[in-house]
């Protein structure tokens, strides 16, 4: 009695993985996109809600704080960190009440900048966030972005750690910008955000 056998062909098997393959492809650009779109949301809101409160401190003070708030040294250097003027939920901010206590949520690994000048050294600002990864990894991957919120926009700022740059838009790229000093501005120091702030984590465990 002959029995005949059926399953898959060699070929068949060879498409069935090739479709297999391409659709794991897909899935793991499609999952990378919307991971990398869901940071960029959260950086972004995390910048604007601190440009909020800055603008609150200026409506108060006419002035946007320079190296202290309120009399309390918020930097070693010439500009208050960024870590320090927001807080996060392990210490509080220097801006409070201007944000709220312990609220801020820097979102996935990132840098944040704190700019100010302008007319009379303070009546410009900008809040700035590198878009992937903190600022060393984001100056060297081609798609590095950088989002700042604030009406400092074009004017020369100074920013955190004594570096002086003029950003020429709300989000930019190293392509985008023909000053390749800019870039390098944001390519170090900083505020590094990592579940929490690395600075304030640092300083607090000596």
């Amino acid at each position: 009695m002959n029995k005949k056998y059926s399953g898959f062909t060699l070929v068949e098997m060879l498409i069935v993985m090739g479709i297999i393959v391409i659709l794991t492809v897909v899935g793991i650009t499609a999952g990378r996109f919307a991971t990398n779109r869901a940071n960029d949301i959260t950086h972004r809101n995390a910048v604007d809600q601190a440009y909020t409160s800055l603008q609150a401190y200026y409506t108060d003070h006419r002035e946007y704080p320079v190296d202290s708030v309120a009399g309390v040294s918020c930097n070693t250097g010439t500009v208050c960190t960024f870590a320090k003027l927001v807080g996060d939920k392990n210490k509080e901010g220097l801006l409070v009440p201007y944000i709220d206590a312990k609220s801020f949520d820097g979102g996935s690994k990132a840098t944040y900048f704190y700019g100010v000048g302008g007319d009379g050294g303070n009546q410009a600002v900008l809040a700035c966030v590198t878009l992937r990864g903190q600022a060393d990894e984001n100056a060297k991957r081609d798609d590095g972005l950088i989002y700042c919120a604030g009406n400092g926009i074009g004017l020369d700022l100074q920013f955190e750690g004594g570096k002086s740059a003029t950003v020429p838009a709300k989000e930019f790229s190293k392509d985008s910008t023909s000053s390749a000093g800019l870039w390098t501005t944001f390519s170090t120091g900083g505020s590094a955000w990592d579940n929490g702030w690395v600075e304030l984590v640092t300083a607090q465990s000596l």
